[in-house]
């Protein structure tokens, strides 16, 4: 592994030029360049293997576990999780309670859908500390894997980037397998946005000091401009598409109930109001709550 970004968000050019010597070196030892491995299917399949369980060991040798490995495509779960076919990943206990609450999820399924193929591979997977989430998983499944991976259960999850929109389950490591990904069109770099959103799964609070973000080199490695520009680039900023209509205002008249929601407050408590609270600010020198003081909003977590 080559450093590229250290935690203070500077980037190393040395550790790019470093990978870049290391994989030539590899491929003149091996006496095939990169490009032709990957148009080789056979050889596809034998290198995304050896690169599984090589990540593999360097995760537990390294400390590196629960680790959330991005893939682009279903297929592309389905095939990293089959390359670490054998090592289990738990200890007897957590392998016994992951087999007990399988078996309390799994009888909300009707007696037939029990022995579904996929159901029988991903129980199989997870009672090994692997996991896969993907859409093309039953609903049930991606519940079972989400209630195990936020238990600790699951060692090593093979999952789509949906797995990173809206889920707060971190781990200590992310693992990208690619920085490109089809967006239906064609192929293209990862955004700056994007990468944010699954890279900050990498860490947990309160366990971890750092989180780290791995990107696996199975081909020729991108471009320094291209890798900057997906690591430090600034993401495009979120516009509202909150409008007040007159439906909307009709209908919020027409609740009613022990709190019905006023037209004011819904307007307060939208995503639209918070560049115009700011705006506002900016303006009148004030907080917006009325106390004069330094200039700026209030996240979450009382910070910004």
């Amino acid at each position: 592994m080559f450093l590229l970004m250290d935690r203070w968000g500077t980037f190393h050019t040395q550790g790019y030029y470093a990978a870049v010597a290391a994989q030539k070196a590899q491929s003149s030892k091996q006496g095939l360049s990169c490009g032709a491995r990957t148009h080789n299917p056979g050889g596809n399949i034998a290198q995304a293997r050896s690169v599984c369980l090589s990540l593999l060991r360097v995760l537990r040798g390294r400390g590196l576990l629960p680790a959330v490995v991005f893939s682009f495509s279903r297929g592309g779960c389905t095939a990293l999780a089959q390359g670490l076919r054998g090592p289990s990943l738990v200890t007897p206990d957590e392998r016994r309670r992951i087999h007990g609450l399988l078996h309390r999820w799994l009888q909300r399924l009707r007696g037939g859908d029990r022995e579904l193929p996929q159901v029988l591979w991903v129980s199989e997977l997870l009672e090994r500390g692997l996991g896969v989430h993907h859409g093309g998983l039953l609903p049930l499944l991606k519940e079972v894997v989400e209630l195990l991976f936020s238990m600790g259960l699951i060692k090593v999850l093979f999952a789509t980037e949906t797995f990173a929109m809206g889920v707060n389950m971190p781990a200590r490591t992310v693992v990208f397998e690619s920085l490109r990904k089809h967006d239906g069109s064609g192929f293209r770099d990862l955004l700056p946005a994007e990468y944010i959103q699954m890279s900050g799964r990498a860490g947990r609070r309160g366990l971890d000091a750092t989180g780290t973000v791995i990107v696996l080199s199975r081909g020729p490695l991108p471009e320094l401009s291209d890798l900057h520009r997906v690591l430090m680039g600034r993401p495009a900023p979120l516009q509202s598409r909150f409008r007040v209509t007159y439906s909307m205002l009709l209908n919020l008249l027409r609740v009613t109930g022990t709190s019905p929601m006023s037209p004011t407050r819904l307007m307060r408590r939208s995503f639209a109001e918070e560049p115009a609270r700011r705006d506002t600010e900016v303006g009148t020198g004030t907080r917006g709550d009325g106390d004069s003081g330094t200039l700026g909003t209030m996240g979450d977590n009382g910070t910004q």
